[in-house]
């Protein structure tokens, strides 16, 4: 499924970012690829730092070493793509934007076509905005802990939606309701299925009481992120990327 509110334009980052969404397991990498392949995701691939030219292709296939383009019908046109100094690869992967610089590429004839061949990236970026995706969650599956005052007892959220931007928290105690907008706070845990915690500091953007399809009133209370290492955004990206996955047909 092509996704199309993922545009193809090549993405400055910070150096947070980068260190935060960059991707180097091999075996990631592949598997991001074989994704986008399997997709039929279009590929923006950029060349020419002056000419700033581009074509949009799709992956025909992938080998244990690398992978196929397919080129254009324009000869002049695939032999500047091959000869430029300077290229880049985009595509979107689960509604996420991928890129990585290109530094091998070959035009040859395959299958009656021509095609441009590329080794597999030493790394590539993957970087989902708050725009792009929010995680819905079955009730109940993920526990905050919000450490709303120092000496009390933490307050505890079942957590209803996240992104890589925030969470959306809901609650039955009227207590917890104390969090109002503009409120920050520090260290709060986010525990995931196997255990491990995501730990971040959050500001309240918004809170209101919303009635659920059973009739229950609940608080939900949206948040965004202040503070997430750059370790706890991949694990957070990480987290994020596998439930999109297992929600694949």
């Amino acid at each position: 499924m092509i996704n199309p509110d993922v545009a193809l334009t090549i993405e400055s980052f910070t150096p947070d970012e980068e260190h935060a969404f960059r991707i180097d397991a091999p075996m990631a990498v592949r598997g991001i690829l074989r994704d986008i392949a399997r997709h039929g995701e279009r590929v923006a691939l950029y060349y020419g730092a002056h000419e700033g030219g581009v074509i949009v292709t799709v992956i025909l296939d992938l080998e244990t070493d690398g992978f196929w383009l397919d080129a254009t019908g324009d000869t002049e046109v695939n032999q500047r793509i091959e000869a430029s100094s300077e290229k880049f690869f985009v595509s979107a992967h689960l509604q996420a934007k991928i890129q990585f610089p290109v530094k091998q590429l070959e035009l040859q004839r395959r299958e009656d076509s021509n095609q441009f061949y590329l080794p597999y990236p030493e790394y590539l970026t993957r970087l989902q905005r708050r725009d792009f995706f929010r995680l819905y969650l079955p009730p109940g599956l993920l526990k905050c802990q919000v450490e709303a005052k120092v000496g009390q007892e933490p307050l505890r959220f079942t957590v209803r939606d996240i992104s890589e931007g925030g969470v959306a928290l809901y609650s039955e105690r009227v207590e917890n309701a104390s969090l109002k907008p503009a409120d920050q706070v520090q260290d709060c845990r986010l525990t995931l299925e196997d255990g491990s915690e995501i730990v971040f500091d959050i500001q309240v953007r918004h809170s209101a009481l919303t009635r659920m399809p059973s009739g229950e009133e609940l608080t939900v209370i949206g948040c965004r992120f202040i503070t997430l290492s750059s370790r706890m955004a991949m694990q957070l990206q990480r987290y994020i990327t596998r439930r999109q996955r297992e929600q694949l047909p």
